[in-house]
């Protein structure tokens, strides 16, 4: 069952992404007018149900296993934006694509079974350092302009999220919504929506998509056996490798035709924004 929320979190995630690109590349958006968009509210909701999808993986499967969502929603991203923007990405950015989702499967792979995680105030006072970090760190890339910085920052949000979540002691539902993880997770999952709104507005969708899904899946698959996860022997030799692979992947896809704003095919617009 957890493999099927893993599915269908990654539809989700890409699906969404998508349909608030659309919005976001609408020549003169405001805020306003974004927030009030059909397509960028589908989006959003999408979003939401993609990330509930994912909590409910966290509950059955190992945390690199869950990340895996955010890794094939890369590829739902892709292809979704060349149906609907007609953004090809090349064969190099194809091959980044495939390469990097690749990659995270094979960590996945190998990061063994689910286990109980264990709350400690170590862990909270990180979560909550990561927080801002991420907060102050996303502000200065947003107000620099820089696309990529402000990915990697939602990406980390997200991935502090996902820890926070797999903390959650969820057989006490009451008590587990005023602690710690729970209140990390609800700070961090603002700040990742936050910044993953911003960088699109800075971005193309599939570029912004590659740095968010390297940031979010990584660290938290590398913090799996501390949170209770079993490894296998082979996961701390294949961990490093992924990290170069998708460091390379996302250096290509800056770089290639998906770096570029692509233009709409004839006969399917960007959806009109709303007057603010």
């Amino acid at each position: 069952m957890g493999i099927t929320w893993v599915l269908l979190a990654a539809v989700l995630f890409g699906v969404g992404s998508v349909a608030q690109a659309a919005v976001l590349a609408a020549p003169g958006v405001t805020w306003m007018a974004m927030l009030r968009h059909p397509a960028f509210v589908a989006g959003t909701l999408a979003e939401a149900l993609g990330a509930l999808a994912h909590v409910m993986a966290l509950q059955t499967v190992s945390m690199a296993v869950a990340q895996c969502a955010v890794s094939g929603s890369l590829a739902v991203t892709a292809l979704a934006a060349r149906w609907w923007f007609g953004a090809r990405l090349g064969l190099r950015g194809i091959a980044a694509v495939g390469a990097l989702s690749s990659s995270l499967v094979v960590l996945a792979s190998v990061a063994g079974q689910s286990g109980t995680a264990t709350d400690t105030a170590v862990l909270e006072v990180g979560l909550f350092v990561t927080a801002a970090v991420v907060g102050l760190a996303g502000l200065a890339g947003a107000v620099a302009g820089r696309a990529w910085s402000v990915a990697a920052c939602s990406g980390l949000g997200f991935a502090a999220c996902s820890t926070a979540v797999k903390l959650v002691d969820l057989t006490h539902p009451l008590s587990a919504l005023t602690s710690g993880p729970a209140l990390a997770a609800a700070v961090t999952g603002v700040l990742g929506c936050l910044w993953w709104t911003v960088a699109l507005r800075l971005g193309t969708v599939t570029t912004v998509t590659a740095v968010v899904v390297v940031s979010e899946v990584v660290p938290p698959s590398l913090l799996g056996p501390l949170l209770g996860d079993e490894v296998s022997s082979a996961f701390y030799l294949v961990a490093p490798l992924v990290l170069a692979v998708a460091a390379l992947a996302c250096t290509v896809l800056a770089r290639s035709g998906a770096a570029q704003a692509p233009a709409p095919v004839v006969g399917k617009s960007v959806p009109e924004p709303v007057p603010a």
